[in-house]
């Protein structure tokens, strides 16, 4: 036997590490799966843009006022949402308005907070045509 004293403090660097490196790998997975959910969130909000700017597309000229070709926007709305893989529900709301609603379903990478992350996109177009005056001096 030596005369040398033995730390205190031997292994507590390893009880350390085993409570961190978890919570740490917790925390990663938290982050990785709420920014799949953000993602996803923001695919639908773009997804129901774009088509409700499709459908806008579809003027009707014929009339005496400017309007939307309802039949024509309603199919061109929802062939691109066929187009992205994600069908949803196109409404024309009024002569110039159109809304898009569409339901996107991902993937998560880790899955923590579920095997897929699911998120609903509304968008509103309306057809403006001609000028507008505005409150322009």
């Amino acid at each position: 036997m030596t005369g040398r004293p033995v730390p205190r403090d031997t292994g507590s660097v390893s009880v350390m590490i085993a409570v961190l490196v978890p919570a740490l790998l917790l925390v990663l997975a938290l982050v990785v799966d709420g920014s799949a959910r953000l993602r996803t969130i923001a695919r639908a909000d773009a997804l129901a843009a774009e088509a409700a700017r499709a459908a806008n597309t579809a003027i009707d000229t014929r009339s005496p006022t400017v309007g939307i070709d309802t039949a024509t926007a309603a199919r061109t709305a929802a062939g691109y949402l066929a187009g992205a893989g994600h069908p949803g529900q196109v409404t024309i709301t009024g002569a110039r308005t159109v809304r898009v609603t569409v339901t996107v379903t991902e993937p998560t990478t880790i899955g923590l907070l579920g095997a897929s992350a699911q998120a609903t996109g509304t968008a509103v177009a309306d057809l403006g045509v001609g000028t507008r005056t505005g409150n322009l001096p």
